[in-house]
């Protein structure tokens, strides 16, 4: 199967407000996460080419819960978008209601294989960000930065943006890299599909999304 059908197949499964409302801790997952104006949810639909698959929302935050996608004949092989973080206007109990989700969905699933971190092209690597990623570099945790909304910058800047993005982080001991993105016109989609593809292990089982 190429890749372009592959993404195609997600589906959403269910909404999680608490850990043991997962599915069973086998198989494989990739974690999305970031900020919550990140654009996370347009990244989704990007990728599946499915501007309905996940739910958009002009207000950051919106997204409480965790968001468990899979392919429509494999749930061993999941997408899990986490709550956005970091967005002032929701409340202080919300935001520390989400951080234990956030903290006990990474810390206790066993299935994890990876995280997408989505920033903004232009605003990346805040505190939230590098706690984040100080996580991963402490429990060896694959990491793929997406710096999205490169739409809204010149060729140029979403350069150097990369390229200082990647400097800051060079101190870390992580298989970690940065792409430009962009999930209005596609941009960086098929780095971002072979990094799910490599920690999904799609093509290690040729069956699985048949």
């Amino acid at each position: 199967m190429t890749e372009k059908n592959i993404f195609v197949k997600l589906n959403f499964i269910l909404s999680a407000l608490e850990i043991h409302q997962l599915p069973e801790d086998i198989g494989l997952e990739v974690a999305l996460c970031g900020r919550s104006n990140s654009g996370k949810s347009s990244v989704l639909n990007a990728l599946a080419n499915n501007k309905s698959l996940a739910r958009t929302s002009k207000t950051p935050g919106r997204t409480q819960s965790l968001n468990i996608f899979s392919f429509s004949n494999d749930n061993l092989r999941r997408l899990i978008d986490l709550p956005g973080y970091g967005f002032a206007k929701v409340s202080k109990k919300d935001r520390k209601n989400w951080g234990i989700l956030i903290n006990n969905y990474l810390n206790k699933r066993i299935s994890l294989r990876g995280l997408v971190l989505i920033m903004d092209i232009r605003h990346p690597l805040k505190d939230s960000d590098l706690t984040l990623l100080n996580w991963c570099e402490e429990t060896n945790t694959s990491v793929l930065i997406l710096l999205n909304k490169s739409d809204k910058i010149s060729k140029n800047q979403s350069t150097n943006s990369r390229n200082t993005t990647l400097e800051a982080l060079k101190h870390l001991k992580i298989n970690i890299n940065a792409v430009v993105f962009s999930a209005k016109n596609h941009q960086g989609i098929d780095f971002l599909k072979k990094y799910l593809i490599d920690c999904l292990d799609v093509e290690g089982s040729p069956n699985a999304l048949g």
